[in-house]
């Protein structure tokens, strides 16, 4: 009785950490889809995401003196991604968002972006928490190789599915 009352509280474990919710990720017409354009605006459950642009940036200048750049910062890879966004929080609890846990970008081999830190181009971190009815706009930079597509991704939590929007070229500034 005991071996069956512990598989018995095991599954209802399971099934309450699996995630009893579906993630639902629609365009604003309310159609349900899990890929984006960049001029679409994704709704993810009660969470809306739009991004507002893509800069391709060469390189950034991370120290300047009397008006002129004495460093820089320089991508190892080919260049940055800055990717700004506007997240709105239509729920009714407050969303956490984290640019490096709630985000991720791959090019078109598959190869992750490597999360960069810069100064002047980021003129907000996408980090915080939103409370219910409110905006979180921020940047995200990515250190990437050269592609001629790009998917980033949303994760809402870690029990939902992702939805990506994809980044073409010619998308970017």
């Amino acid at each position: 009785m005991k071996k069956l009352l512990m598989i018995g509280l095991t599954m209802v474990l399971l099934a309450g950490i699996t995630g009893c919710t579906e993630t639902v990720s629609q365009d604003e017409s309310g159609n349900e889809k899990k890929e984006f354009t960049l001029t679409e605006t994704a709704i993810v459950n009660d969470t809306k995401i739009k991004i507002n642009s893509v800069t391709k940036l060469e390189r950034e200048c991370s120290w300047e003196y009397d008006g002129e750049c004495q460093s820089y910062t320089e991508p190892e890879n080919d260049y940055f991604l800055v990717i700004d966004l506007t997240i709105e929080n239509n729920g009714s609890e407050e969303l956490n968002i984290s640019s490096m846990m709630s985000f991720d970008l791959k090019d078109s081999n598959g190869e992750r972006g490597k999360y960069a830190l810069l100064t002047e181009a980021i003129s907000s971190q996408l980090d915080g928490s939103i409370m219910s009815g409110d905006l979180l706009k921020g940047q995200i930079a990515y250190d990437v190789k050269d592609s001629d597509t790009f998917n980033f991704y949303y994760l809402d939590s870690l029990l939902d599915d992702q939805i990506k929007f994809v980044i073409n070229k010619s998308d970017m500034q």
